[in-house]
């Protein structure tokens, strides 16, 4: 089996981190944003032509996803994806791919879609065999047509395909490990949570020449890659296969009393499972509200002058908002420690450092922005999202016990020629490239 380094950056999802995969007979390059909090694979990218693509072939199905403030719809295709660089690559046919037809606002934001890493059970569609049997459709398949017939927004459209049956995909990752291609593991190396600006205006070509904006995506094998990380390693159950559900069961702030992790309403438990997910989706660490109070409480406890550079952080904006980081002295600022249930009886103590709960040179050059925060209307559970796998290279093992789990390794100073050889394999690559 192959185990595979594909190169990332936070620059096009504005922190979150994207791959370059390539896509269809044409091998279209499509920097596609890794989330381990959903499962569909798919493209938002009007330069991708599927009339085109040879691989393709259609389906009856459509997919929709809403979450937060982004959503879309759109027809499953299946075509040819291949992931990695030139002599270290999978490739894979027949891979399930949804063409978004219609989004809302900053769904992808500058990357050209979403791979999603969790399970089959989040990977859902729409067969709406019946629906173009009777709008006489030939063949029975929904691209071209949905996107040529359709024009609702997403929750019309969802209300819509609610009349017809469910059904589930395999997700691109299930596939890939199914087909013998690669181990059922990955990992993640990242540094930043938010774009690392070091200058103010920046065109993208600068802003993913920094080694801050890079990181590496791991696909079978992540152990296999020694020069990655060192000892110890930390292991945390999932306790579910939908998300990568863990158990949260305290949060503190330096030498802090622990914060009880959350409990989950009954109401939320099925659609939910557990009071806490791991999600690589996420640019932040979002907590119930009541919780982000009290960490709030702790940091000034810990220290008064901390109030006033919270005070900007008191009600959800939905955008990410910066101080002046001159005012901010990181050293001053405590680790704040997660910890989880591990998959023995003892406890797994993950820590959340200064620098990564704060962004320096974030959401611009000179101002910092902090990386906690809560969002309104979410059930009561912990969304553990980029700043703490920064701290971090975090292996998905997939293949142990029934559910997985999550290794959390310390990672390692990446050296000089390998950050050249990320940044030479970031480099924009004209639309349509099939250079790989």
């Amino acid at each position: 089996m192959a185990s595979i380094r594909i190169p990332v950056t936070n620059v096009y999802a504005k922190g979150g981190c994207t791959a370059r995969l390539f896509v269809g007979s044409q091998r279209h390059a499509v920097n596609l944003i890794l989330d381990t909090g959903s499962s569909s694979l798919v493209i938002h990218d009007n330069d991708y032509d599927p009339l085109q693509d040879s691989h393709l072939t259609g389906t009856a199905l459509v997919q929709d996803v809403q979450y937060g403030k982004g959503g879309w719809y759109g027809p499953v295709i299946q075509t040819s994806i291949i992931a990695g660089l030139h002599g270290h690559h999978a490739e894979l046919d027949g891979v399930s791919v949804a063409l978004a037809s219609q989004t809302q606002v900053a769904s992808f934001l500058e990357a050209d879609g979403i791979l999603g890493l969790a399970y089959t059970a989040l990977d859902g569609a729409y067969d709406l065999t019946d629906f173009l049997t009777e709008q006489s459709v030939s063949p029975c398949e929904t691209f071209p047509y949905v996107m040529q017939h359709t024009t609702q927004n997403v929750s019309e459209y969802t209300h819509f395909l609610n009349q017809y049956p469910r059904t589930h995909i395999a997700p691109y990752f299930t596939r890939l490990e199914e087909s013998g291609v690669v181990a059922n593991q990955f990992a993640l190396l990242t540094h930043r949570s938010s774009i690392y600006h070091t200058q103010t205006h920046q065109p993208a070509e600068k802003l993913l020449a920094h080694h801050l904006n890079h990181g590496l995506f791991v696909l079978g094998d992540p152990l296999l890659h020694c020069d990655l990380y060192t000892q110890p390693i930390k292991t945390v159950a999932v306790l579910h296969d939908k998300y990568y559900n863990v158990n949260v069961q305290s949060i503190r702030v330096g030498d802090g009393d622990p914060i009880p992790g959350p409990v989950l309403d009954d109401k939320h438990v099925k659609g939910y499972c557990t009071n806490g997910i791991i999600d690589s989706g996420a640019s932040a660490i979002v907590l119930p509200q009541a919780i982000f109070d009290k960490v709030k409480r702790q940091l000034i406890a810990y220290n008064k002058d901390f109030a006033p550079l919270l005070s900007p952080y008191d009600a959800f904006t939905g955008e990410e908002t910066g101080i002046d980081a001159d005012l901010l002295d990181l050293s001053q600022w405590p680790p704040i420690y997660i910890r989880c249930q591990s998959t023995t009886d003892e406890s797994v103590t993950l820590t959340l450092s200064p620098d990564t709960y704060w962004q320096i040179h974030a959401p611009a050059h000179g101002k910092a922005a902090f990386k906690l925060c809560y969002l309104p209307g979410w059930p009561n559970q912990i969304i553990l999202g980029l700043p703490l796998l920064n701290n971090y290279y975090t292996i998905f093992d997939r293949s142990a016990g029934d559910t997985g789990e999550i290794h959390f390794a310390i990672k390692v100073d990446i050296p000089g020629h390998m950050i050249q050889a990320i940044h030479h394999a970031l480099r924009p690559v004209s639309k349509g490239n099939k250079s790989i």
